[in-house]
């Protein structure tokens, strides 16, 4: 399983740059159409709400538009339990809480990849490896 940080589903609904914009909906369509591989947390989509509130002054209306398409991403909600493991990921791996939010989620899913911009491309966490598919290769 492959799981989706915040900035693949906000580039999906972002126009300013269609290089990434075309990435993300790529990355988020084969996921639900082909692999049936990719998930998300209510972290996630806490993270885009905001975001595209902030970014791209969107309206309450347009924004819950966008969260019906990722309906079938979500796959977990944050726990007490992730919270926890999220400080012994930070302590581990010296990333900030939120980073590690998200690999605790992953982790506690199993997943085998963590598709993020905001994580270093390559890094492993847990057994997992980050993807950065927006970097210029």
């Amino acid at each position: 399983m492959r799981f989706f940080d915040t900035n693949v589903l906000v580039y999906a609904q972002d126009d300013s740059d269609p290089r990434k914009r075309a990435i993300a909906i790529d990355l988020i369509t084969h996921a639900l159409e082909v692999n049936h591989d990719g998930v998300i947390s209510t972290q996630v989509l806490q993270e885009f709400c905001n975001t595209m509130y902030k970014k791209t002054k969107r309206t309450k209306r347009e924004i819950d538009a966008m969260l019906d398409g990722f309906v079938e991403l979500l796959a977990i909600d944050v726990t007490i339990d992730l919270v926890r493991r999220a400080m012994y990921v930070k302590e581990e791996y010296g990333i900030q809480f939120y980073d590690a939010l998200i690999v605790a989620t992953a982790d506690k899913l199993g997943c085998t990849e963590i598709v993020s911009e905001d994580l270093n491309d390559e890094q492993v966490y847990c057994g997992m490896a980050v993807v950065n598919p927006f970097k210029k290769r």
